[in-house]
């Protein structure tokens, strides 16, 4: 048997058993501005009695969270779910104001943790908010189902060194500038940090010790092993005076007037004894949830810090979180002025292994490029580096670089929408000082004007941006012809005199599709090189060489962790004609096979459009006689075979789009006397603009909105795989008809009762974190089963202010789903068993809390003395952890095969989750799905749980494979991001009103402070009776 390639745990790989081993934001001096008649040495700022400074008052701090694990960013940055990331209770008060910051700098704020008795088949809706994770629902066993294997996992074993963990001592750091900025100034994280760490290179005596030991979060927590000669419950002043380079060393002796600017006050507090032995203990869970938590969090979020010192000094620390890292080194150029850049992240929490854990795992992220501003948006706009990695082609030589002297409305959206958010400089004049994009202004430098006071009381006169920069900081605007930065209120900048810096983060919403596609081939590592990365990660930071984890009496373990993983086994999957497949490592064939289910009426109302100009009529009714071949073939009735092909239409024209739907709407109409079914757009690649603008117009554009399908020219062109490719589009219409293409029979779903179970799911799309989009609304959507074999879907669409994560008109959207099942099977469900996505561990309790009243509000609402059972489980895809196979335990592709379920070891040592990998991993890695289970009012054992998961993730109906999230999930995703497409236009933001909140309109429309109606995208849906009848978001 040949081994694992060179991975360090050879044992494992050898099968001999379980191996146990013993941003910175930098200093910034701006200048005062002073009025344009004084010849200012600033960039204009349209308000000349105000000053404006680098440095700020502190945010307003929030109880501590422990690390998060989030490396990647996907769909928004402010979801997480890793349970090593658990709430501080908001009772640890160990600050005398309101507590220390959070390690992430996160403004979520966490529910209380008073002890409570847990969930069970008991009412507990009003002491759910006193609850913590432990106490949710613990842990009733372990699973034992399916076939047994061992597997390793990117974690490393954490222990004291000494048999007891030793006590660190957290201090409050309050560091405030000499000379005070104002109010609401903000000071730089890395700029506490350049003060902190010159005040630690000016102390001596008994200071040096605890200091040299000691682990800074940036903000306001420091935390040692060694205790500082600082008498209890008093507070240390300290000066500290850093160097007008920047740079940290020791302070020259004497100041002057400008020195002041750089003098910072720093004063230390004991606020707490953090004993790390109740950590170690809580990971042993042998006396049950700890009584005293709260240490236990704040000891797992002191070590986090500790853990980030050394790679904060050695490598980027991006984002938020501060749980990233990344280097330069090896970044790779993608298309449109974009970088990947690799690196790691590392995460210490708690698991059920007996000890806590680091968690660490490769990363790569994008981010723009830096250098001029002219250069990276030529770049930006340079369709031409769309292939060959942006290197001129595959091998060839690099491209030649767009010179830009100006540019249409367009490209400056485009552009906005690229740069929106990032970090830049001047160099018009010597300035560190970084500053961000708001916008970019629709005219042209010498066409935007200002007014300025006259000179010695003269009268004032207009000017423009170009020739203010000419006449007050002696450069010349060489290309007055494009748009300005915009960085404040009143602040513009021509683009020459704009550089942008490096680790500018790009997430995945501002990516195009050929970014994206590159992306993924950069990032998608197999298991085995994903290993072998991990350990070279764990080797490069060698924690056992760190003096600072030696002094806090820690040991990381040089070796991944090995448990015990099974493989589920997979449901059936039945077809029309009583047929049914056997799925083989999550996947099964169509051919041959009729559908399941046919909708209510044959495919009568439909056409097509074609937006490829090189796919014309011919080729349009040559591709559709195949599509109805192959429905046909699968069972679907299709009387109308030869729809109207409209086009090709050049979509770029104004209304162009709207006009066709329209025009196909109307000959649908025309042949099948109904309202239109289906209309067939044919798309010329793979263009999210267009894309998003055929799905708007089909709600908006119409009488009534009209599903439709969209295709790739050279898909249905290319002879070559285009039986794999209609037969996917096929199940997509089927569901789009309301047919069902195939079904996992109930009796093979545990816990579930014919006619007697609902399920539900609900999600929440968040808007895009930038400036600019505060008020833009959340779309909170639930999809539920309403017939008696939970296979057919309604939807509930509502938006929601602000970014919250708790669906605030949940009940209503309950109220009408149990409507709607009580219809179709005149009774109410027994038992509703909830999957939620898109919540953070943060807000779990406050999600239970909330949705766990609304659904009972909503069930007394129908029917008196009406309860069902409840089971509440939390979906959490964004984490790092990963699982490696021996040989031969894994695919073709190195990944362990569907139905990979780990309940054990890197899981909460109480609370009630598990790991589960229910699709094949085709590309890359996989990456299995954390569920977390709340609430179990049935109650389910964990194989019957694990199991139901297994089997409904086989559900999903337009695909022959299972998915990696349980379907009633995967749907609320789809909704909420066809329901962003039918309310926004891109990068639009809706503005708020002071007088519409808490009232109705004349129509009896319910609206928010921020004059969204919240039922706007179900009156769109309302006015097609036929939509809640199909699956129009397939």
């Amino acid at each position: 048997m040949s081994r694992y390639h060179d991975i360090e745990e050879t044992d494992f790989w050898r099968g001999r058993g379980r191996y146990d081993d013993e941003e910175d934001d930098r200093f910034g001096r701006g200048r005062t501005s002073q009025p344009p008649s004084q010849a200012p040495q600033s960039e204009y700022r349209g308000d000349p009695g105000r000053s404006r400074h680098a440095i700020s008052q502190q945010d307003r701090p929030h109880p501590p969270l422990p690390d998060q694990a989030s490396c990647h960013d996907r769909r928004d940055s402010s979801r997480h779910d890793d349970y090593g990331r658990a709430s501080q209770p908001s009772g640890y008060n160990a600050h005398s104001r309101a507590g220390p910051p959070s390690v992430a700098g996160s403004s979520r704020r966490p529910p209380p943790t008073a002890a409570s008795s847990r969930a069970g088949g008991t009412d507990i809706s009003e002491s759910l908010e006193r609850l913590a994770l432990t106490s949710f629902y613990v842990r009733p066993g372990f699973g034992s189902t399916g076939k047994h294997l061992s597997v390793l996992s990117n974690f490393f074993q954490v222990r004291a060194i000494d048999k007891r963990a030793k006590i660190i001592y957290h201090y409050d750091v309050d560091i405030e500038p000499v000379k005070q900025r104002g109010e609401n100034a903000k000071k730089p994280k890395g700029l506490l940090r350049a003060v902190w760490e010159q005040f630690c290179l000016e102390q001596q005596g008994n200071f040096v010790d605890g200091l040299a030991a000691s682990a800074y979060d940036g903000r306001r927590n420091v935390f040692t092993p060694n205790k500082l000669p600082i008498a209890d419950n008093s507070s240390q002043s300290f000066s500290v005076a850093l160097a007008p380079d920047g740079i940290v060393h020791r302070a020259r002796e004497g100041s002057s007037s400008d020195d002041e600017n750089r003098r910072w006050n720093l004063a230390l507090k004991l606020v707490a004894e953090v004993d790390l032995e109740y950590v170690m203990e809580f990971c042993r869970a042998n006396k049950g949830p700890p009584s005293n938590e709260e240490q236990c969090l704040t000891g797992i979020m002191a070590t986090n810090v500790l853990m980030r010192d050394f790679p904060s000094k050695t490598y980027a620390q991006v984002g938020a979180t501060g749980n990233k890292f990344f280097s330069m080194a090896g970044a790779v150029a993608i298309p449109q002025g974009a970088v990947v850049c690799k690196g790691f992240m590392q995460s210490f929490r708690y698991s059920s292994s007996g000890l806590p854990m680091l968690n660490i795992d490769v990363g790569y992220s994008a981010f723009l490029a830096d250098g001029p501003a002219l250069e990276v948006i030529a770049k930006i706009l340079d369709k031409s580096s769309s292939t060959g990695r942006a290197r001129g082609g595959f091998g060839g030589p690099p491209g030649q670089t767009r010179v830009i002297s100006e540019l249409t409305a367009l490209e400056i959206a485009i552009v906005k929408r690229t740069i929106r958010g990032m970090k830049f400089t001047v160099t018009h004049r010597n300035s560190p000082r970084l500053h961000t994009v708001l916008s970019v202004t629709l005219h042209p430098a010498e066409q935007i004007t200002f007014e300025i006071q006259g000179r010695e009381g003269g009268p004032g006169r207009n000017i423009s941006i170009a020739d203010y920069f000419r006449e007050f900081h002696s450069v010349q605007v060489t290309k007055p012809r494009l748009p300005c930065i915009q960085y404040g209120k009143k602040a513009f900048i021509p683009l020459e005199f704009v550089r942008f810096e490096k680790w500018n983060s790009l997430p995945p919403t501002k990516l195009n599709a050929d970014q994206t596609a590159e992306m993924i081939k950069v990032s998608a590592i197999n298991p085995k090189d994903r290993a072998l990365q991990v350990n070279h990660w764990r080797a490069e930071l060698g924690h056992e060489s760190q003096d600072k984890i030696r002094a806090w009496g820690l040991q990381v373990s040089k070796r991944m962790v090995q448990l015990e993983a099974r493989i589920l086994p997979p449901p059936r999957v039945l077809y029309g004609n009583r047929a049914q497949a056997i799925p083989n490592d999550g996947s099964w064939g169509l051919q041959g096979k009729l559908f399941f289910r046919n909708g209510k009426k044959p495919l009568m109302a439909w056409s097509v459009i074609s937006f490829d100009k090189w796919t014309e009529e011919d080729e349009m009714h040559r591709y559709i006689t195949y599509l109805c071949e192959t429905l046909t073939a699968h069972g679907v009735d299709v009387r109308n075979r030869q729809p109207d092909c409209i086009g090709p239409i050049d979509p770029r024209g104004n209304d162009a789009v709207a006009n066709a739907l329209q025009q196909a709407a109307r000959a649908a109409y025309r042949v099948g006397k109904c309202a239109p079914q289906l209309i067939c757009c044919i798309l010329p690649g793979r263009d999210a603009w267009l894309y998003e603008k055929i799905k708007k117009s089909s709600f908006n554009d119409l009488k009534g909105p009209v599903p439709t399908q969209c295709m790739q020219a050279a898909k249905i062109r290319a002879p070559r795989g285009i039986a794999a490719y209609t037969g996917n589009l096929v199940m997509k219409i089927q569901s789009k008809l309301g047919g069902l293409p195939h079904q996992i029979p109930i009796e093979d779903l545990p816990g579930m009762f014919k006619g007697k179970t609902m399920l539900l799911g609900g999600d929440l799309g968040l808007p895009p974190i930038k400036a600019g989009n505060e008020n833009a609304p959340t779309v909170a959507c639930t999809i539920a089963t309403y017939n008696s074999d939970c296979d057919t879907y309604s939807a509930q669409i509502r938006l929601q202010e602000g970014r919250a994560e708790i669906i605030s008109d949940l009940s209503s959207m309950i109220e009408e789903h149990l409507k709607i099942f009580h219809k179709h099977n005149g009774e109410y469900p027994e038992r509703i068993l909830i999957f939620r996505d898109g919540i953070s561990e943060g807000q779990y309790a406050a999600a239970l809390t909330y949705e766990h009243r609304a659904i009972l509000k909503a069930c007394a609402r129908l029917q008196k003395n009406y309860r069902p059972r409840l089971l509440m489980c939390i979906c959490a895809k964004r984490h790092n952890t990963r699982f490696f196979g021996r040989t031969e335990d894994v695919d073709r592709t190195g990944n362990l095969p569907s139905g990979l379920v780990v309940d054990r070891s890197v899981t909460h040592p109480y609370a009630f989750d598990f790991f589960l990998q229910a699709h094949a991993g085709r590309v890359g890695t996989a990456r299995p799905t954390h569920y977390i289970c709340l609430l179990d009012e049935l109650p389910m054992t964990p194989d019957q749980l694990q199991q139901l998961v297994h089997s409904l993730c086989h559900s999903f109906t337009r695909c022959t494979k299972s998915v990696s999230l349980v379907p009633v999930c995967y749907i609320a995703d789809l909704v909420c991001q066809k329901a962003r497409i039918i309310v926004h236009e891109p990068g639009s933001t809706i503005a708020p009103s002071e007088s519409s909140a808490g009232r109705s309109d004349a129509r009896g429309s319910r609206r928010t402070g921020f004059s969204i109606d919240i039922m706007q995208v179900q009156k769109v849906l309302a006015r097609n009776d036929e939509l809640a009848e199909v699956a129009w978001w397939m």
